[in-house]
């Protein structure tokens, strides 16, 4: 599964931005999750404009989850953050671009896993990440 670093951080800030009813500061959080502060702020732009979370200008400013966690999918989030609409290997999607799609060997293989890797995943939201966090 290709889950980068990108993807992991955006999760732990949204697991953290859950514990607020008020917009958070992207320094706090930053810090918080130990994630270089223009770095994350990327990161919670990008999701202001897929509408994920909100963000707030001023002294008083930052970031508020625009939605519930339970209305938070964690596909949503993956397709977001990677900016690819395939789990596995970037073949396993449309197979567009691919000139060895009509003789290649492992690309049936790649294509059911991705099947089944998005069965399993299509239903998880971010409340599942928080219910299963180990750090309380």
């Amino acid at each position: 599964m290709i889950f980068t670093k990108s993807t992991v951080y955006t999760l732990q800030a949204l697991v953290e931005l859950a514990k607020f009813d008020k917009p958070v500061d992207v320094n706090f959080l930053s810090k918080k999750v130990e994630v270089p502060k223009s770095f994350l702020a990327k990161l919670l732009q990008n999701l202001a404009k897929s509408n994920i979370v909100k963000s707030f200008k001023g002294v008083n400013g930052g970031f508020l989850l625009a939605k519930k966690p339970k209305d938070i999918k964690i596909i949503d989030i993956f397709q977001m953050v990677e900016d690819k609409n395939s789990f596995v290997f970037w073949c396993a999607g449309d197979g567009i671009n691919c000139k060895k799609e009509q003789k290649c060997e492992v690309r049936d293989f790649f294509v059911f896993l991705e099947k089944e890797i998005l069965f399993l995943i299509k239903e998880y939201t971010l409340e599942d990440v928080i219910r299963m966090s180990s750090v309380k």
